[in-house]
């Protein structure tokens, strides 16, 4: 998978972190189509979950601030997902292939980005234009 402009939201601190969880995930399914060892995979996988536990953080905050309507929902996904990085953690420890994980993360950037972060990049571009990222000079 490669990073496309089209994951871009015209938030810069958003689009900045999801470019950076993109570069963690990268390095993980390198790792996993090298076959590196366990330890390795967990390294990367710690990585891009510490990062991405970071981003959901910023995501639950910044709702909050702008009053996002359907904020409970979108936190709730964080919630699950969180639960589901948990649960990764433990079966890479239990069978350490790192397939499973890469597909997941893929997945679950995609939704999270094209889906689940549209509908408050609309609201911020409608209610809160101020927020988004300027085009350079």
């Amino acid at each position: 998978m490669k990073w496309d402009d089209s994951f871009a939201l015209g938030i810069e601190a958003i689009d900045s972190q999801h470019r950076k969880i993109f570069e963690h995930l990268l390095a993980l399914e390198n790792a996993v189509s090298k076959r590196d060892p366990w330890h390795i995979l967990h390294f990367f996988l710690a990585q891009l979950t510490d990062y991405v536990r970071f981003h959901l953080e910023v995501e639950d905050a910044l709702l909050e601030i702008i009053g996002f309507p359907d904020r409970d929902d979108h936190a709730a996904s964080h919630d699950r997902l969180r639960t589901q990085m948990a649960r990764l953690e433990e079966q890479l420890k239990a069978k350490p292939t790192g397939e499973s994980l890469v597909t997941f993360f893929e997945e679950w950037f995609v939704r999270h980005v094209l889906d689940g972060d549209r509908g408050y990049a609309a609201y911020i571009k409608e209610k809160l234009p101020g927020l988004l990222a300027r085009p350079a000079a």
